[in-house]
C-alpha cells in the first residue's frame, strides 16, 4: 500500500475522533468512514479506494490496545522531536525562506507533490494571511483538506471563494465533493450543476455529478453526464478516466434494461412510501425531490393502483354480494384515485399556479395510499365490532388531508390558507364524487 505521509501518520485525524476517544467512537467512526469509501460502494474510485485503506489501517491500530499504546507513544516523542527542529526545518525546507504570498504558495505546490498535505494547508494559509484575496492559495487548499477528508474545512474555503467571486468553477466542484463525502447527495449535485454553469468543459463536474445521480438511481441523468465526461477526458488525452467513464457507462446501460427499470421502480416505491407516509409533514418533499417528471408519475399511479386493490380486496372481505367481475370492481376502485388527481389539476389551473401534471399524479397518489390502508385494514374487522371502523375511517381521512396538504404547501409552494381551503375543497367534492359513482355501478 503506497504510504501517504502527514494523513495515515495521524491515525486518529484520519478516523476523525479525539485522542481522548473509546473504542466504542472508534468503531463507529470506522464504520462510518468504511460506508463512505468502502470500494465495493466506489467501484474505480482511486481515492475512495486509498481512503478506505487508510482509515482501515487507522483503525487496526487504534482498535488494539496495545498497539494504540505503542503508537501514541511513538506519536509523543515525534511531536516533541518536531518541535525541536521546526524553526530550522521551516526556513531551509526546499531550498528557500518565503516572504511574500506568492513564496508561500510555491512552497506549498512542493510539499503538494512531496505529499506532504499538512504543511501545505499551512503554507497555503499563510500566502492568504498576506493576501486575503488569493483565489488560487484558497483552492490548493481546498484540494489538501479534501484530501485529508476535512470536508467541513473544504466547505468553509468555498464559502471565502465564493465572497470574492462566486463564478469560481473549481470551488463548486470542491464544494459538491465534500457535500456528496457528507451524505447531502441533492445538495452536491447543485454545486455540480453551478461548477458546470460556469465551465461546460470540466470533465470532473460532469463525472462525479454522475457518479451522484447514479447513486440516486437516476440513470438517464448519470448516463448523459458519464458520456459527457469521457468526451471531455478523451479531449484532454486522459485516457485512464475516459476508459473508466466508459465502463460505468457499459455498466449502467446495462443495468437500465427491464430489470433495472423493475428495481428502480421498486425502490423509489419503498423510498417514497417510507418517507412520505411515516412524516407526511417533513418527508413528502425530500421524497418527490429523489425523482423525476417520468418517475414521480409511476409512483403516483402504482399507488393509485395500490388503492383499487384495497378496495377489491375490502369487498369481498367484508362480505358484498359479487355482483360484479374482479376487474369491474378493481375498475371502480380507481374512482377516488383518478378523481383526486383530476381535482387537484383543475384546482392547480384554478390557482394559476405553475406545475406538471406528473405533480398531480404523484400527490394524488401519495394521498391515497392512507386511506387504502385504512380501507384494508376494516376488512379485517368483524361485523360485531364495526364500530371501530368509524374512527379508522376518520384516521385514514386525516392522514390523507396531511399529505394532501404538505404535497400543495411543499411541492407546489402553495400558501397556507390556500392550501388549506384548497384541500378542504378537494375532500368535500371527491367524497360526493366517489360516493355517487361508486353506489351507482355497484347497487344500480
Amino acid at each position: 500500500m503506497a504510504r501517504v505521509e502527514n494523513y495515515t501518520d495521524n491515525y486518529y485525524f484520519a478516523l476523525g475522533v479525539s485522542p481522548n476517544a473509546d473504542i466504542k467512537e472508534i468503531k463507529a467512526a470506522f464504520r462510518r468512514l468504511a460506508r463512505q469509501y468502502h470500494p465495493d460502494l466506489n467501484p474505480d474510485d482511486p481515492i475512495s479506494a486509498e481512503k478506505f485503506k487508510q482509515i482501515s489501517q487507522a483503525y487496526d491500530v487504534l482498535s488494539d490496545s496495545t498497539k494504540r499504546r505503542r503508537y501514541d507513544l511513538r506519536s509523543s516523542f515525534n511531536q516533541k522531536q518536531s518541535k525541536t527542529h521546526h524553526t530550522s526545518r521551516e526556513n531551509t525546507s526546499h531550498g528557500f525562506s518565503p516572504k511574500t504570498a506568492q513564496d508561500f504558495y510555491r512552497r506549498g505546490g512542493l510539499r503538494t507533490q512531496n505529499k506532504e498535505y499538512r504543511q501545505a494547508i499551512e503554507d497555503y494559509t499563510q500566502a492568504i494571511k498576506l493576501n486575503p484575496k488569493f483565489i488560487d492559495a484558497y483552492l490548493k487548499r481546498c484540494e489538501m483538506r479534501y484530501k485529508m477528508g476535512d470536508n467541513q474545512g473544504v466547505l468553509d474555503d468555498c464559502y471565502q471563494i465564493f465572497s470574492i467571486n462566486p463564478k469560481v468553477a473549481k470551488a463548486h466542484y470542491y464544494q459538491g465533493r465534500a457535500r456528496y463525502s457528507l451524505g447531502y447527495t441533492q445538495p452536491a449535485i447543485e454545486s455540480y450543476d453551478l461548477a458546470i454553469s460556469h465551465d461546460s468543459n470540466y470533465p470532473q463536474a460532469y463525472y462525479y455529478r454522475g457518479i451522484a445521480y447514479k447513486e440516486m438511481l437516476v440513470v438517464s441523468s448519470a448516463i448523459d453526464d458519464f458520456n459527457k465526461a469521457a468526451e471531455l477526458f478523451r479531449l484532454q488525452k486522459n485516457y485512464e478516466a475516459y476508459r473508466r467513464s466508459q465502463e460505468i457507462i457499459n455498466e449502467l446501460t446495462k443495468n437500465n434494461r427491464i430489470s433495472g427499470w423493475f428495481d428502480n421502480l421498486v425502490h423509489n416505491l419503498l423510498m417514497t412510501l417510507s418517507l412520505s407516509l411515516f412524516n407526511p409533514g417533513g418527508g413528502l418533499l425530500p421524497a418527490f425531490s429523489r425523482l423525476n417528471s417520468q418517475q414521480s408519475k409511476q409512483v403516483g399511479t402504482i399507488y393509485g393502483l395500490f388503492s383499487s386493490l384495497c378496495f377489491v380486496c375490502t369487498y369481498f372481505m367484508v362480505g358484498l354480494p359479487a355482483i360484479m367481475g374482479i376487474w369491474q370492481l378493481f375498475l371502480i376502485g380507481t374512482i377516488p384515485f383518478v378523481s383526486l388527481v383530476a381535482t387537484g389539476s383543475i384546482m392547480r389551473f384554478g390557482l394559476h399556479h405553475r406545475g406538471r401534471f406528473s405533480t398531480d399524479v404523484f400527490i394524488g397518489g401519495v394521498a391515497i395510499v392512507p386511506l387504502a390502508l385504512t380501507s384494508l385494514s376494516i376488512g379485517f374487522i368483524p361485523l360485531s365490532e364495526f364500530s371501530f371502523t368509524i374512527p379508522l375511517a376518520l384516521l385514514g381521512f386525516a392522514y390523507s388531508a396531511l399529505s394532501l396538504n404538505a404535497g400543495y404547501t411543499q411541492i407546489l409552494n402553495i400558501s397556507e390558507s390556500k392550501a388549506a381551503l384548497t384541500v378542504a375543497l378537494m375532500l368535500g367534492v371527491n367524497s360526493y364524487i366517489c360516493l355517487s359513482l361508486i353506489s351507482g355501478f355497484i347497487f344500480y
